[in-house]
């Protein structure tokens, strides 16, 4: 579900850019999804933080290494040289420079995994431990309120919060029980916030400001997604999630291919039919990305998956023979 809201939210953009989708109602749209949809992905992510550190510190690091460092730097390049070599054609201009600058300033939307490797290199040195992972995130909050800006440096600081109330708060979120009347309670909650929430700067939903449409929205999520354990979408969601990475990744050459292709079309400018097809395409050719590249051994090399953990081995069983009696 949060990688929906992901490419949903980047469709959405994509066409604003392209002047497609206008009216005050896509900024209202655009504005109540940024409140939560990547906060949910930093507490999401926050998750299993506590479990894999038990592994050891240079274990854990060494996989983030694979896991979120690798695909950043890959798949930095690879769309960094598409975005050139499709300059004119896309909403973006490409620059060969932006290349050489990924190490302190990442290509959209690839700002979260820089931002998550940070995260996970702080956890790794100070540990699961709220008595300093609590005032750091605190302080974060503060500094986000004095920064303006889509930055990097804006969006670790206030997403930090999120990322710390996934790695303390794990188990009681992995134990949250399915309450249909609070997810109606959740939504009215995160509309209230939402219109109380001051709107001013270029990027409000990353302000101290913003933060109870954030937790609202979050838990309506988490709650949303355990009343639909056992229903007919499960199994589609679950093959979504297990993709994640590879929708994360691929999914902007998507939605921006099929803007462009309907553009080319010259089909009519419906924004509502724009965005849903470029949602469906950014999600779709991912997911069947990820499938083929799953049944030919290469999602791994290509960061889109943990390396396997070796179990170390057993030295064989000796067998001891009692002496036979008689």
């Amino acid at each position: 579900m949060g990688i929906v809201l992901v490419v949903a939210g980047h469709a959405e953009r994509g066409l604003m850019a392209a002047n497609i989708a206008r009216g005050a109602v896509w900024h209202v749209f655009d504005l109540g999804l940024y409140t939560f949809h990547m906060p949910l992905f930093m507490l999401l992510a926050g998750l299993n933080v506590a479990a894999s550190l038990r592994r050891g510190r240079g274990d854990f690091l060494r996989g983030k290494l694979w896991t979120i460092a690798w695909p950043y730097v890959l798949w930095s390049l690879v769309q960094g040289v598409l975005l050139v070599l499709l300059s004119g054609m896309t909403n973006g201009h490409g620059d060969w420079s932006a290349l050489a600058k990924i190490g302190w300033r990442p290509i959209s939307p690839f700002w979260f995994l820089y931002a998550l490797m940070v995260y996970m290199v702080v956890v790794a040195l100070v540990g699961v431990r709220a008595s300093v992972l609590v005032p750091l995130a605190l302080a974060g909050i503060v500094a986000s309120h004095g920064l303006d800006g889509d930055t990097l440096v804006h969006q670790i600081c206030y997403q930090a919060v999120f990322f710390v109330a996934g790695v303390l708060a794990a188990d009681r979120i992995k134990a949250l029980r399915a309450r249909p009347i609070a997810l109606a309670l959740l939504a009215m909650a995160w509309w209230g916030a939402f219109l109380l929430m001051p709107i001013h700067g270029e990027t409000p939903y990353l302000k101290p400001a913003a933060l109870p449409a954030a937790a609202a929205g979050i838990a309506f999520v988490l709650m949303l997604s355990r009343l639909l354990t056992g229903s007919v979408v499960q199994p589609l969601l679950v093959r979504l999630g297990r993709a994640s990475m590879t929708i994360y990744v691929m999914h902007i050459l998507g939605t921006a291919g099929a803007r462009i292709v309907l553009t080319r079309l010259h089909l009519p400018q419906q924004a509502l039919v724009y965005w849903i097809g470029c949602t469906a395409v950014g999600l779709g050719l991912p997911l069947l990305a990820h499938e083929a590249l799953a049944r030919c051994g290469a999602l791994v090399p290509l960061g889109l998956a943990p390396r396997r953990r070796i179990a170390p081995r057993r030295p064989p069983a000796v067998i001891v023979m009692a002496p036979s009696r008689g």
